[in-house]
């Protein structure tokens, strides 16, 4: 199991430049140091053990989203990172710990969310279910506040991390668009884009139709607009985590980014194809 885990893991390597990035994951914990004064060794073991929560969920979602069974083998690896990041859970919290009511509740959160995905319209109807499905994240503010006998602040600081995993889903789901259409998940992108077509739960969005919006009639400008009222709802919390804001900021100014890009990219075709042939070669 040794050589599975370390290639497994390889894949969500920050260091690796084609790997998965999923820096909340590893940095949330030290981003609780703006409001919490801990060890750094607690900060350690809460991100360490964010990254075996992260890669035990993983291979739930590997595993439900997959249609030949692909991603059975792994299932004993699941439960060797369960055993990892429970035991550094057990050292730095006891069994009456309010920790552990916690770690339940974001279970039954995750449990929910990803069960009810495809009966609901959770861009919609309620974004913050977009958040839950990635709940157990959360044990590393919410374990970093109760060891620093911060309890008062878990409530601001979930809403802070769960708005800030709604912007980052919505990023994601602009890289994943095409394969979601394809397989049939839920995606931001696409739920915003058939509500904006007045599209009904038995009509088919095509490719093309996405396209059409993306390209063709700047859907993606409204879509950089809502990430916008994240943040400043977000800036409306106060909760004085300034290492989540930026990161937040970051998100958003890369929607933003995608938007101007594709308006760019239209002009350029615009004015005439050797024109763009000459934007977009290296040998000039």
């Amino acid at each position: 199991m040794d050589q599975l885990g370390l290639n497994y893991l390889a894949k969500f390597d920050p260091t690796n430049e084609s790997s998965s990035k999923n820096y909340i994951c590893y940095l949330l914990p030290y981003w609780m140091k703006d409001i919490c004064k801990l060890p750094e060794e607690s900060f350690n073991k809460l991100s360490l053990a964010n990254v075996f929560v992260m890669l035990y969920y993983f291979i739930q979602d590997d595993i439900m989203d997959a249609s030949k069974g692909e991603h059975v083998s792994k299932l004993p690896l699941a439960n060797l990172f369960y055993v990892q990041f429970l035991s550094i859970y057990r050292a730095l919290f006891p069994s009456n710990s309010p920790f552990w009511d916690y770690y339940d509740t974001y279970i039954l959160e995750w449990s929910k969310s990803v069960t009810n995905e495809q009966q609901s319209d959770y861009f919609h109807e309620d974004k913050f279910q977009i958040a839950k499905k990635a709940s157990p994240v959360k044990n590393a503010s919410t374990g970093a506040l109760l060891l620093a006998n911060q309890a008062d602040l878990i409530p601001v600081v979930t809403i802070a991390v769960e708005q800030t995993l709604v912007t980052l889903q919505m990023l994601d789901d602009w890289s994943d668009w095409e394969e979601d259409i394809e397989d049939g998940s839920y995606n931001c992108l696409l739920a915003a884009i058939r509500k904006q077509l007045q599209l009904s739960a038995g009509d088919v969005l095509t490719p093309e139709m996405v396209k059409q919006q993306l390209y063709v009639h700047d859907f993606f400008i409204d879509y950089g607009k809502t990430a916008d009222t994240h943040h400043e709802h977000l800036l409306s919390l106060f909760v004085g985590m300034d290492q989540l804001l930026a990161f937040h900021d970051s998100l958003v100014q890369n929607i933003h980014r995608l938007a101007h890009e594709v308006k760019e990219r239209r002009a350029t075709l615009v004015s005439g194809g050797f024109y763009y042939f000459l934007s977009n070669s290296d040998r000039f």
